[in-house]
């Protein structure tokens, strides 16, 4: 998972801000394998997904200071597609 979730954070332009949603989305599309392997293990827990999609968060923010850098939380759209708070970072 890190390699692909460095893979994602890599292209994004610096700079730019981008947010969790955009990598999970990213994942999903490019790595569902790897995705769905990482979400598995969340598979017992009473919400899954949010489990799942927090430790993706917590596993980007691990870049923070060297590669991005937290900016604080956005508004924007869910696997799905209903808005959510995610975490918000800009590329540096």
């Amino acid at each position: 998972m890190d390699t692909a979730i460095r893979t994602i954070v890599d292209e994004v332009p610096q700079g730019y801000i981008f947010d969790s949603h955009f990598v999970i989305n990213e994942l999903i599309k490019r790595f569902s394998d790897e995705y769905l392997l990482f979400a598995s293990k969340f598979a017992g827990s009473t919400q899954p997904t949010l489990a799942a999609h927090g430790q993706i968060g917590r596993e980007i923010n691990k870049l923070d200071g060297t590669l991005i850098e937290k900016i604080g939380d956005a508004w924007s759209e869910t696997i799905h597609k209903t808005p959510g708070r995610c975490t918000c970072w800009k590329k540096r």
